[in-house]
């Protein structure tokens, strides 16, 4: 959900440069010319990056989060309190340390279901502080009127860099900002939809470079379909396509579909001038890409798309398949390049494809079952310093846990060339997210998935589902509406 300056891209790959080539040279510099060394380092550390708040003490207050309990998914990014060698467990332990030391406080987590959560805060439990959950159940939280609007907070802005600015502006309703993601964690990055592809099978078939397409304003939606159809083959020659036997364009999620129309530009809710959301998926145009989408992708065998667990039992079979070799895209969050780390297809990044060439500019997509939040509850009676906190952790995660991640992400730990580096910046700099699939507005967005996958009336489709959608969207607003300020 951030935008990583080149700079920081740039660095880390020399870094790895310098590792992997240099190091006995590097290491020559340093013990007969230490003193100039030094200088040199002393003039180009950066500066500690911090939230513009005054002095505080504490007094030793325990700060307690209530975290997602999610294996995959879970608060797991907040805080550590030991060190263990590894770079992002160890940046969470500097600056879990950093903030504990410089205002004497104690930062505790308790991890557990939302729903505990909802059923505390109800009670007038007032045992956490700031809650750490998925968009959705932030966004359920807010309706039945136990969030804080964050604008309100004192010590917390969130114009601030190190909070996502996109991300969150698609988030509010009616200028209420009810919980917000940025720096503070790495999970959101993690939830991005992406493209992984299989670079040998690129090679064998001798297709065209995907990195080149996309830098030549040439990856699109066409250029994407035809790759598939000259992916797919009969392996085991029985005369039929076997998901564990033969080799397939794209295995997917079943929101495929709908991955694609967000990947368009488009979205199925906007917001208006006072920030109140409204349908967008009924328009002319939004009819007319849904219909283009699937104009070109329904029915194509070369194009699977399933949810099962059948195989890993935690993950999408299709991750499965792809690792075996025998899938050329693989549409999926970006968490899966931990996934694919000891894979032997040799893997590379893209955003998934644009519409068509006249598209500005390429979209990615996260969902609000992947995407963590920060909220305070009502129950907070000390709201104030819970927005202090947060605001000098984000602050501070520039210096340690977002520079960590991308470290390891844009090194040979999980991404394995310097074009798959230059596609991350992108991806994670056009994150969108919306409204309809937070709040599950009428079914819109599996109906939508479904139509443009499995093809047929696309128009009458949506128009069936359009009175339900607004009035899901005039409950939740007028729910909002409803709360006090």
């Amino acid at each position: 959900m951030k935008h990583i300056p080149s700079a920081l891209i740039l660095a880390s790959l020399l870094a790895a440069a310098l590792i992997s080539c240099g190091a006995e040279d590097a290491q020559t510099a340093v013990t007969t010319d230490a003193d100039t060394a030094s200088i040199t380092e002393a003039e180009t550390e950066a500066p500690r990056i911090t939230a513009n708040l005054p002095e505080r003490d504490f007094g030793g207050e325990e700060f307690t989060f209530y975290g997602r309990d999610d294996s995959v998914w879970g608060s797991s990014d907040i805080l550590s309190h030991q060190t263990d060698g590894e770079q992002i467990n160890d940046a969470l332990y500097e600056r879990t340390s950093y903030i504990e030391d410089t205002y004497n406080v104690k930062l505790a987590v308790i991890e557990s279901p939302v729903t505990d959560a909802k059923t505390a805060i109800t009670a007038g439990d007032d045992s956490f502080d700031v809650i750490v959950s998925m968009v959705y159940d932030a966004g359920s939280l807010s309706v039945d009127g136990l969030l804080l609007d964050l604008n309100a907070v004192g010590n917390l802005d969130l114009t601030k860099e190190w909070w996502a600015q996109s991300t969150n502006s698609s988030l509010s309703i009616a200028n209420r900002q009810y919980y917000a993601t940025g720096d503070i964690f790495i999970i959101d990055n993690k939830g991005t939809r992406v493209f992984f592809f299989n670079k040998d099978i690129i090679r064998d078939l001798d297709l065209e470079n995907p990195y080149d397409l996309v830098d030549d304003n040439k990856w699109t939606l066409d250029k994407y379909i035809a790759m598939c159809e000259a992916t797919l083959a009969d392996l085991n020659g029985d005369n039929t396509y076997t998901r564990d036997a033969d080799r397939y364009g794209t295995m997917a999620q079943t929101t495929f579909g709908s991955m694609l129309y967000f990947a368009s530009g488009n979205l199925l809710t906007g917001k208006d001038a006072n920030d109140i959301p409204y349908a967008l998926c009924g328009t002319e145009k939004a009819i007319n890409v849904m219909t283009g989408i699937s104009d070109k992708i329904a029915g194509l065998t070369s194009i699977s798309t399933s949810n099962e667990t059948s195989v890993t039992g935690i993950h999408p079979d299709n991750v499965s398949y792809f690792m075996d070799g025998r899938v050329l895209f693989m549409p999926e969050v970006l968490l899966h390049i931990e996934t694919l780390r000891d894979c032997t297809v040799d893997v590379g990044i893209l955003p998934p494809p644009k519409y068509d060439e006249s598209q500005d500019k390429y979209v990615c997509y996260a969902d609000g079952w992947c995407v963590n939040v920060v909220s305070i509850p009502i129950t907070n009676t000390n709201p104030d310093d819970a927005g202090f906190l947060l605001e000098a952790m984000a602050a501070d995660s520039l210096n340690n846990l977002t520079p960590a991640y991308f470290d390891v992400v844009l090194t040979d730990k999980y991404a394995r060339d310097a074009q798959s580096v230059r596609m991350l910046d992108l991806i994670l700099d056009s994150v969108v997210m919306d409204n309809a699939n937070i709040f599950s507005w009428a079914t819109i967005e599996s109906t939508v998935a479904d139509a443009i996958y499995k093809g047929g009336a696309i128009a009458s489709t949506v128009e069936k589902r359009m009175k339900s959608l607004e009035k899901a969207i005039t409950k939740t607003v007028d729910a909002i509406l409803a709360l006090e300020q």
